[in-house]
């Protein structure tokens, strides 16, 4: 009895040695998986540029609201996309745009044409305020091109202006016209690709503010001269 009840003991002392080796074991392997590389920090970028200036506007008595703009949808993603020719199409694994390209672009044209000064109110599509006239925008290509030689931000935007008090369908819509600007590198990087579309939609910017402008202006003396 006394020497199956030894045996019993050893056995028993095996399985713990058994659970210890292998909690430690388990132990090490989550040691060395936490101390291995750290990952790589995803870094968000937004447009950002001075807006243009304009010299003392001849404000207009109205007011302009933008729609939320729509983008292809190759490009609808916060995805900083690059392309190397016309079929292929790529990503940067640890850059990105803090926003959806959409919502970044109408936000910058949002703040020009407010600092413009030409209209009495401009709001924006999250506001419960009524324009007269209605911007809606299309962003057809936003993404950088990569030839053997240049490295290029590409930015291609249609936008619809319209009156909302016209009630005939033909003469609601005063413009549908199609901005497009290319703008080299400065500096071979995501940030450098960001700086460059930067400077592609200041340009963009101030042509659209300039032909809404001139579209509202038109369209107001006129419809002022019929009454």
């Amino acid at each position: 009895m006394k020497q199956l009840l030894t045996q019993a003991q050893c056995h028993g002392k095996r399985i713990h040695s058994f659970y210890f080796i292998m909690i430690a074991l388990l132990l090490m392997i989550i040691g060395c998986a936490g101390s291995g590389k750290p990952q790589y920090e995803v870094e968000s970028y937004l447009l950002n540029y001075s807006a243009p200036s304009w010299d003392k506007p001849y404000k207009l008595n109205t007011s302009v609201k933008f729609n939320r703009f729509s983008i292809a949808t190759a490009y609808n993603s916060a995805n900083m996309i690059f392309r190397k020719d016309s079929y292929s199409l790529d990503t940067f694994n640890y850059s990105r745009w803090a926003v959806n390209p959409a919502d970044m672009i109408a936000d910058s044209l949002l703040r020009d044409m407010r600092e413009s000064g030409f209209f009495r109110a401009v709001f924006s599509r999250q506001e419960t305020d009524e324009g007269r006239f209605l911007i809606s925008g299309g962003i057809e290509e936003f993404y950088l091109r990569m030839d053997k030689s240049n490295k290029t931000a590409v930015i291609s935007i249609t936008v619809l202006l319209q009156d909302t008090r016209e009630k005939e369908t033909g003469k609601r819509i005063l413009f549908q016209k199609k901005y497009v600007r290319e703008e080299p590198f400065q500096e071979s990087s995501p940030r450098g690709y960001c700086q460059a579309a930067s400077q592609a939609m200041r340009i963009i910017s101030e042509q659209i503010t300039n032909d809404v402008y001139a579209a509202v202006k038109t369209n107001v003396q006129s419809t002022a001269s019929e009454q």
